[in-house]
Protein backbone atom coordinates (compact mmCIF):
# COMPACT_ATOMS: atom_id res chain seq x y z
CA UNK A 1 0.00 0.00 0.00
CA UNK A 2 2.81 2.43 0.83
CA UNK A 3 4.35 1.84 -2.58
CA UNK A 4 1.04 2.60 -4.28
CA UNK A 5 0.64 5.80 -2.32
CA UNK A 6 4.14 6.99 -3.21
CA UNK A 7 3.44 6.88 -6.91
CA UNK A 8 0.35 9.06 -6.60
CA UNK A 9 0.84 12.65 -7.62
CA UNK A 10 0.76 14.81 -4.53
CA UNK A 11 -2.04 17.26 -5.11
CA UNK A 12 -4.07 19.62 -3.01
CA UNK A 13 -7.73 20.35 -2.73
CA UNK A 14 -9.08 23.26 -4.72
CA UNK A 15 -12.42 24.88 -5.15
CA UNK A 16 -14.35 23.61 -8.05
CA UNK A 17 -17.16 22.48 -5.75
CA UNK A 18 -19.88 24.80 -4.64
CA UNK A 19 -20.06 26.61 -1.31
CA UNK A 20 -19.81 24.47 1.79
CA UNK A 21 -22.81 24.93 4.04
CA UNK A 22 -22.79 24.65 7.82
CA UNK A 23 -25.06 22.24 9.66
CA UNK A 24 -28.15 24.13 10.92
CA UNK A 25 -27.97 24.95 14.59
CA UNK A 26 -24.19 24.99 14.79
CA UNK A 27 -21.92 27.94 15.38
CA UNK A 28 -20.90 28.73 11.83
CA UNK A 29 -18.51 31.50 12.75
CA UNK A 30 -19.97 33.68 9.99
CA UNK A 31 -20.16 37.38 10.78
CA UNK A 32 -23.51 39.10 10.90
CA UNK A 33 -24.27 40.25 7.37
CA UNK A 34 -24.81 43.81 8.49
CA UNK A 35 -22.02 44.08 11.04
CA UNK A 36 -19.10 44.56 8.65
CA UNK A 37 -18.53 47.17 6.01
CA UNK A 38 -16.73 44.97 3.53
CA UNK A 39 -15.16 47.95 1.82
CA UNK A 40 -13.99 49.79 4.91
CA UNK A 41 -10.35 48.69 5.15
CA UNK A 42 -7.54 50.25 3.17
CA UNK A 43 -6.41 47.87 0.42
CA UNK A 44 -3.57 50.05 -0.75
CA UNK A 45 -5.50 51.56 -3.65
CA UNK A 46 -8.68 53.56 -4.14
CA UNK A 47 -11.79 52.17 -5.77
CA UNK A 48 -12.63 54.01 -8.97
CA UNK A 49 -16.25 54.25 -7.93
CA UNK A 50 -18.81 53.10 -5.39
CA UNK A 51 -21.95 51.13 -6.35
CA UNK A 52 -23.89 54.42 -6.54
CA UNK A 53 -21.27 56.50 -8.34
CA UNK A 54 -22.55 55.90 -11.86
CA UNK A 55 -21.17 53.80 -14.72
CA UNK A 56 -18.11 51.78 -13.91
CA UNK A 57 -16.07 49.60 -16.22
CA UNK A 58 -13.74 47.17 -14.43
CA UNK A 59 -10.32 46.30 -15.81
CA UNK A 60 -9.83 43.04 -17.65
CA UNK A 61 -9.56 40.73 -14.64
CA UNK A 62 -6.39 38.65 -14.44
CA UNK A 63 -6.75 35.57 -12.29
CA UNK A 64 -3.23 35.76 -10.84
CA UNK A 65 -3.96 39.27 -9.54
CA UNK A 66 -7.59 39.15 -8.45
CA UNK A 67 -8.64 35.52 -7.97
CA UNK A 68 -5.86 33.00 -7.33
CA UNK A 69 -2.44 33.51 -5.78
CA UNK A 70 0.57 31.20 -5.68
CA UNK A 71 3.32 33.81 -5.24
CA UNK A 72 5.65 32.38 -2.55
CA UNK A 73 6.03 35.79 -0.91
CA UNK A 74 2.28 35.74 -0.21
CA UNK A 75 1.76 32.07 0.53
CA UNK A 76 4.74 31.76 2.83
CA UNK A 77 3.26 34.48 5.01
CA UNK A 78 0.00 32.61 5.57
CA UNK A 79 1.32 29.33 7.05
CA UNK A 80 -0.58 26.35 8.43
CA UNK A 81 0.07 27.24 12.08
CA UNK A 82 -1.35 30.74 11.53
CA UNK A 83 -4.50 29.29 9.98
CA UNK A 84 -4.98 26.97 12.95
CA UNK A 85 -4.46 29.86 15.37
CA UNK A 86 -7.09 31.92 13.52
CA UNK A 87 -9.57 29.04 13.47
CA UNK A 88 -9.11 28.01 17.10
CA UNK A 89 -10.98 29.73 19.93
CA UNK A 90 -7.81 29.83 22.07
CA UNK A 91 -5.75 31.59 19.40
CA UNK A 92 -3.21 28.76 19.34
CA UNK A 93 -4.71 25.81 17.53
CA UNK A 94 -2.96 22.84 19.08
CA UNK A 95 -5.92 21.59 21.09
CA UNK A 96 -8.29 22.04 18.15
CA UNK A 97 -5.88 20.21 15.85
CA UNK A 98 -5.65 17.29 18.27
CA UNK A 99 -9.45 17.02 18.57
CA UNK A 100 -9.84 17.26 14.79
CA UNK A 101 -7.20 14.67 13.86
CA UNK A 102 -8.37 12.18 16.51
CA UNK A 103 -11.92 12.58 15.22
CA UNK A 104 -10.86 11.05 11.90
CA UNK A 105 -10.62 7.71 13.71
CA UNK A 106 -13.86 7.90 15.72
CA UNK A 107 -16.61 8.92 13.28
CA UNK A 108 -19.08 6.06 12.87
CA UNK A 109 -19.21 6.15 9.06
CA UNK A 110 -15.41 6.12 8.61
CA UNK A 111 -12.43 5.38 10.83
CA UNK A 112 -8.94 6.45 9.78
CA UNK A 113 -6.15 6.30 12.33
CA UNK A 114 -3.15 7.79 10.54
CA UNK A 115 -3.97 11.39 11.47
CA UNK A 116 -3.97 10.58 15.19
CA UNK A 117 -0.80 8.52 14.77
CA UNK A 118 0.85 11.49 13.08
CA UNK A 119 0.06 13.62 16.14
CA UNK A 120 1.31 10.90 18.50
CA UNK A 121 4.65 10.94 16.70
CA UNK A 122 4.82 14.74 16.95
CA UNK A 123 3.90 14.62 20.66
CA UNK A 124 6.67 12.09 21.32
CA UNK A 125 9.18 14.79 20.40
CA UNK A 126 7.36 17.98 21.40
CA UNK A 127 5.42 16.98 24.50
CA UNK A 128 1.97 15.65 25.29
CA UNK A 129 0.27 19.03 25.85
CA UNK A 130 -1.08 20.24 22.47
CA UNK A 131 -1.52 23.78 23.81
CA UNK A 132 2.26 23.99 24.08
CA UNK A 133 3.09 22.66 20.64
CA UNK A 134 4.94 24.85 18.18
CA UNK A 135 2.68 24.22 15.19
CA UNK A 136 5.09 26.06 12.90
CA UNK A 137 7.27 22.94 13.09
CA UNK A 138 4.58 20.77 11.51
CA UNK A 139 5.20 19.73 7.88
CA UNK A 140 2.44 21.57 6.04
CA UNK A 141 2.74 23.78 2.96
CA UNK A 142 0.27 26.40 1.74
CA UNK A 143 -0.27 25.76 -1.97
CA UNK A 144 -2.73 28.45 -3.02
CA UNK A 145 -5.15 31.19 -2.00
CA UNK A 146 -8.47 31.13 -3.83
CA UNK A 147 -11.00 33.96 -4.15
CA UNK A 148 -14.45 32.36 -4.44
CA UNK A 149 -16.51 35.52 -4.74
CA UNK A 150 -18.41 33.65 -7.46
CA UNK A 151 -20.15 31.79 -4.62
CA UNK A 152 -21.84 35.01 -3.48
CA UNK A 153 -25.45 34.80 -2.32
CA UNK A 154 -27.20 38.07 -3.12
CA UNK A 155 -29.79 39.87 -1.04
CA UNK A 156 -30.52 40.35 2.68
CA UNK A 157 -28.51 38.06 4.96
CA UNK A 158 -26.39 37.01 1.99
CA UNK A 159 -22.61 36.98 1.65
CA UNK A 160 -19.92 37.64 -0.93
CA UNK A 161 -18.51 34.14 -1.26
CA UNK A 162 -15.34 32.87 0.35
CA UNK A 163 -11.59 33.13 0.56
CA UNK A 164 -9.97 29.71 0.66
CA UNK A 165 -6.47 28.53 1.53
CA UNK A 166 -5.27 25.14 0.27
CA UNK A 167 -2.69 23.26 2.36
CA UNK A 168 -0.76 20.05 1.80
CA UNK A 169 1.11 17.86 4.26
CA UNK A 170 4.69 17.27 3.13
CA UNK A 171 5.56 14.50 5.60
CA UNK A 172 5.90 11.05 4.05
CA UNK A 173 3.93 9.52 6.93
CA UNK A 174 0.80 11.56 6.09
CA UNK A 175 0.65 11.80 2.33
CA UNK A 176 -1.40 12.54 0.38
CA UNK A 177 -3.27 14.71 2.90
CA UNK A 178 -4.75 18.05 1.86
CA UNK A 179 -6.90 20.62 3.64
CA UNK A 180 -8.84 23.68 2.56
CA UNK A 181 -9.57 26.46 5.07
CA UNK A 182 -12.70 28.46 4.22
CA UNK A 183 -13.33 32.05 5.28
CA UNK A 184 -16.60 33.86 4.54
CA UNK A 185 -16.54 37.19 2.73
CA UNK A 186 -19.25 39.25 4.44
CA UNK A 187 -21.76 41.48 2.73
CA UNK A 188 -22.58 44.95 3.97
CA UNK A 189 -26.22 46.00 4.21
CA UNK A 190 -25.67 48.60 1.49
CA UNK A 191 -24.03 46.19 -0.96
CA UNK A 192 -26.44 43.27 -1.39
CA UNK A 193 -25.10 42.56 -4.87
CA UNK A 194 -21.46 42.44 -3.69
CA UNK A 195 -20.59 45.09 -6.26
CA UNK A 196 -18.32 47.02 -3.89
CA UNK A 197 -16.44 43.88 -2.85
CA UNK A 198 -16.15 42.79 -6.47
CA UNK A 199 -14.73 46.17 -7.50
CA UNK A 200 -12.05 45.95 -4.86
CA UNK A 201 -10.95 42.56 -6.13
CA UNK A 202 -11.20 43.59 -9.78
CA UNK A 203 -9.12 46.71 -9.20
CA UNK A 204 -6.20 44.52 -8.16
CA UNK A 205 -5.84 43.59 -11.83
CA UNK A 206 -4.66 47.15 -12.57
CA UNK A 207 -1.70 46.72 -10.23
CA UNK A 208 1.71 45.13 -10.65
CA UNK A 209 4.82 44.35 -8.63
CA UNK A 210 5.07 45.52 -5.05
CA UNK A 211 1.89 47.60 -5.32
CA UNK A 212 -0.07 44.47 -6.18
CA UNK A 213 1.52 42.39 -3.42
CA UNK A 214 0.88 45.10 -0.81
CA UNK A 215 -2.76 45.40 -1.87
CA UNK A 216 -3.30 41.63 -1.79
CA UNK A 217 -1.68 41.43 1.65
CA UNK A 218 -4.10 44.07 2.93
CA UNK A 219 -7.05 42.08 1.61
CA UNK A 220 -5.79 38.86 3.14
CA UNK A 221 -5.16 40.47 6.52
CA UNK A 222 -8.78 41.62 6.54
CA UNK A 223 -10.11 38.32 5.23
CA UNK A 224 -8.28 35.79 7.35
CA UNK A 225 -9.72 36.60 10.78
CA UNK A 226 -11.43 34.40 13.35
CA UNK A 227 -14.94 35.78 12.95
CA UNK A 228 -14.88 34.91 9.25
CA UNK A 229 -13.61 31.33 9.61
CA UNK A 230 -16.24 28.88 8.36
CA UNK A 231 -14.93 25.32 8.13
CA UNK A 232 -12.21 23.00 6.80
CA UNK A 233 -12.40 20.48 3.98
CA UNK A 234 -10.03 17.54 3.72
CA UNK A 235 -9.18 15.06 0.99
CA UNK A 236 -6.70 12.35 1.84
CA UNK A 237 -5.42 8.91 1.01
CA UNK A 238 -4.15 7.77 4.40
CA UNK A 239 -6.15 4.61 3.74
CA UNK A 240 -7.64 3.49 0.42
CA UNK A 241 -9.89 4.81 -1.03
CA UNK A 242 -9.51 8.59 -1.29
CA UNK A 243 -11.90 10.31 1.13
CA UNK A 244 -13.31 13.82 1.11
CA UNK A 245 -14.89 15.34 4.22
CA UNK A 246 -15.97 18.69 5.62
CA UNK A 247 -15.35 19.77 9.21
CA UNK A 248 -17.62 22.39 10.75
CA UNK A 249 -17.58 24.19 14.08
CA UNK A 250 -19.91 22.45 16.53
CA UNK A 251 -20.60 23.67 20.09
CA UNK A 252 -18.87 21.60 22.76
CA UNK A 253 -19.12 21.24 26.52
CA UNK A 254 -15.48 20.16 26.73
CA UNK A 255 -12.34 22.24 27.18
CA UNK A 256 -12.96 24.06 23.88
CA UNK A 257 -16.19 26.00 23.22
CA UNK A 258 -16.45 24.26 19.85
CA UNK A 259 -14.95 21.28 18.09
CA UNK A 260 -14.72 20.25 14.43
CA UNK A 261 -17.29 17.67 13.37
CA UNK A 262 -17.96 15.87 10.07
CA UNK A 263 -21.57 16.51 8.90
CA UNK A 264 -23.15 15.46 5.60
CA UNK A 265 -21.26 17.05 2.72
CA UNK A 266 -22.66 20.04 0.90
CA UNK A 267 -24.42 19.03 -2.35
CA UNK A 268 -23.04 15.49 -2.30
CA UNK A 269 -25.73 12.94 -3.05
CA UNK A 270 -25.51 9.74 -0.99
CA UNK A 271 -25.10 7.35 -3.91
CA UNK A 272 -24.72 4.14 -1.94
CA UNK A 273 -27.60 4.86 0.42
CA UNK A 274 -30.00 6.18 -2.20
CA UNK A 275 -29.33 3.33 -4.62
CA UNK A 276 -30.69 0.91 -2.02
CA UNK A 277 -34.39 0.12 -2.31
CA UNK A 278 -36.62 1.44 0.45
CA UNK A 279 -38.64 4.43 1.68
CA UNK A 280 -35.65 6.83 1.52
CA UNK A 281 -35.04 6.03 -2.14
CA UNK A 282 -38.76 6.36 -2.92
CA UNK A 283 -38.80 9.78 -1.25
CA UNK A 284 -35.71 10.80 -3.19
CA UNK A 285 -37.19 9.86 -6.57
CA UNK A 286 -40.37 11.78 -5.77
CA UNK A 287 -38.32 14.83 -4.77
CA UNK A 288 -36.25 14.61 -7.96
CA UNK A 289 -39.38 14.43 -10.10
CA UNK A 290 -40.93 17.41 -8.32
CA UNK A 291 -37.77 19.52 -8.73
CA UNK A 292 -36.38 18.22 -12.01
CA UNK A 293 -36.13 21.58 -13.80
CA UNK A 294 -34.10 23.22 -11.03
CA UNK A 295 -31.91 20.16 -10.55
CA UNK A 296 -31.17 19.97 -14.26
CA UNK A 297 -30.18 23.67 -14.19
CA UNK A 298 -28.03 23.09 -11.07
CA UNK A 299 -29.83 25.78 -9.08
CA UNK A 300 -31.37 23.79 -6.21
CA UNK A 301 -29.85 23.00 -2.82
CA UNK A 302 -29.76 19.29 -2.07
CA UNK A 303 -31.55 18.52 1.23
CA UNK A 304 -29.30 17.20 3.96
CA UNK A 305 -31.35 14.01 4.25
CA UNK A 306 -30.11 12.97 0.80
CA UNK A 307 -26.42 13.77 1.32
CA UNK A 308 -23.41 11.61 2.24
CA UNK A 309 -21.08 12.33 5.15
CA UNK A 310 -18.02 11.71 3.02
CA UNK A 311 -16.99 10.97 -0.55
CA UNK A 312 -14.88 7.91 -1.24
CA UNK A 313 -13.19 7.39 -4.59
CA UNK A 314 -11.14 4.31 -5.47
CA UNK A 315 -8.09 5.09 -7.56
CA UNK A 316 -8.56 3.72 -11.09
CA UNK A 317 -11.99 2.21 -10.39
CA UNK A 318 -15.06 3.56 -12.25
CA UNK A 319 -17.37 5.55 -10.01
CA UNK A 320 -20.81 4.12 -9.30
CA UNK A 321 -23.45 6.68 -10.37
CA UNK A 322 -26.68 7.38 -8.53
CA UNK A 323 -29.54 5.42 -10.06
CA UNK A 324 -32.70 7.18 -11.20
CA UNK A 325 -34.35 3.92 -12.26
CA UNK A 326 -38.02 4.20 -11.41
CA UNK A 327 -38.17 7.96 -11.98
CA UNK A 328 -41.38 9.06 -13.68
CA UNK A 329 -41.01 8.36 -17.39
CA UNK A 330 -42.19 11.81 -18.50
CA UNK A 331 -39.57 13.49 -16.28
CA UNK A 332 -36.77 11.23 -17.50
CA UNK A 333 -37.72 11.95 -21.11
CA UNK A 334 -37.93 15.71 -20.62
CA UNK A 335 -34.56 15.96 -18.83
CA UNK A 336 -32.17 13.39 -20.36
CA UNK A 337 -29.13 14.84 -18.50
CA UNK A 338 -30.90 15.09 -15.16
CA UNK A 339 -28.86 12.41 -13.42
CA UNK A 340 -25.55 13.87 -14.62
CA UNK A 341 -26.43 17.41 -13.54
CA UNK A 342 -27.71 16.17 -10.19
CA UNK A 343 -24.33 14.55 -9.55
CA UNK A 344 -22.15 17.27 -11.09
CA UNK A 345 -22.84 19.61 -8.15
CA UNK A 346 -21.06 17.19 -5.82
CA UNK A 347 -17.35 16.64 -5.40
CA UNK A 348 -17.17 12.98 -6.43
CA UNK A 349 -18.65 13.37 -9.90
CA UNK A 350 -17.25 16.82 -10.64
CA UNK A 351 -13.72 15.83 -9.70
CA UNK A 352 -13.72 12.55 -11.60
CA UNK A 353 -15.58 13.50 -14.82
CA UNK A 354 -13.14 15.94 -16.45
CA UNK A 355 -10.76 16.65 -13.60
CA UNK A 356 -8.08 15.26 -11.40
CA UNK A 357 -9.54 14.48 -7.99
CA UNK A 358 -7.72 17.49 -6.56
CA UNK A 359 -6.99 20.61 -8.51
CA UNK A 360 -4.08 22.59 -7.03
CA UNK A 361 -0.89 20.59 -6.86
CA UNK A 362 1.64 20.66 -4.04
CA UNK A 363 4.08 22.36 -6.43
CA UNK A 364 1.49 25.19 -6.74
CA UNK A 365 0.47 24.40 -10.30
CA UNK A 366 -3.11 23.62 -11.29
CA UNK A 367 -4.93 21.04 -13.38
CA UNK A 368 -6.34 21.90 -16.83
CA UNK A 369 -9.86 21.67 -15.42
CA UNK A 370 -9.12 24.19 -12.70
CA UNK A 371 -7.46 26.51 -15.20
CA UNK A 372 -10.76 26.58 -17.12
CA UNK A 373 -12.62 27.32 -13.90
CA UNK A 374 -10.30 30.22 -13.10
CA UNK A 375 -10.82 31.70 -16.58
CA UNK A 376 -14.59 31.54 -16.09
CA UNK A 377 -14.23 33.28 -12.73
CA UNK A 378 -12.38 36.17 -14.39
CA UNK A 379 -15.40 37.04 -16.53
CA UNK A 380 -17.76 36.42 -13.62
CA UNK A 381 -15.88 38.90 -11.43
CA UNK A 382 -16.03 41.55 -14.16
CA UNK A 383 -19.82 41.17 -14.30
CA UNK A 384 -20.08 41.35 -10.52
CA UNK A 385 -18.03 44.55 -10.48
CA UNK A 386 -20.43 46.09 -13.03
CA UNK A 387 -23.33 45.29 -10.72
CA UNK A 388 -24.88 42.66 -12.98
CA UNK A 389 -25.37 39.99 -10.27
CA UNK A 390 -24.34 37.15 -12.62
CA UNK A 391 -25.77 33.69 -12.10
CA UNK A 392 -23.47 30.93 -10.86
CA UNK A 393 -24.83 27.37 -10.85
CA UNK A 394 -23.87 24.82 -8.26
CA UNK A 395 -20.83 22.92 -9.45
CA UNK A 396 -18.49 24.07 -12.23
CA UNK A 397 -18.73 27.67 -13.42
CA UNK A 398 -17.16 27.04 -16.83
CA UNK A 399 -19.50 26.84 -19.82
CA UNK A 400 -20.60 23.36 -20.93
CA UNK A 401 -18.62 21.30 -18.41
CA UNK A 402 -18.10 17.65 -19.18
CA UNK A 403 -20.91 15.72 -17.54
CA UNK A 404 -20.14 12.60 -15.49
CA UNK A 405 -20.63 9.27 -17.29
Amino acid sequence: MRAVRKVLISLVLASACGPAMVVPGTDSGAPDSGSHDSGSHDSGFHDSGSPDAGPYEPPVVKLERSLFWTDPSLLDEVKFHKLMAIAAPDGHGGALLQQWFVRFSTTQHSERALQAQFLDAFAATHGADPTQWDLSLMPFKVTGIHNRIDLAQYGPNGHCGELRVSVSCTDVTLQPFHALFLFRQPMSASDEGCQGVARRWAELSRLEGSSLLDAVRAELRAGFVRERFELIETVEFSLAPWEWRQWVKTPSSGPLPFTLENPPLFQQVDVEGLNAAGPRRDEFLTWVADNAAALDARTLLLPERFRAQSVRVNQGVPRVPVSLQGLRADVAAQYPSLRQNLELVGCAACHTADAEFVQTRTDRTVSPFYDKELKARERHLEKLARGERPFAPFGPLQASPVLPP
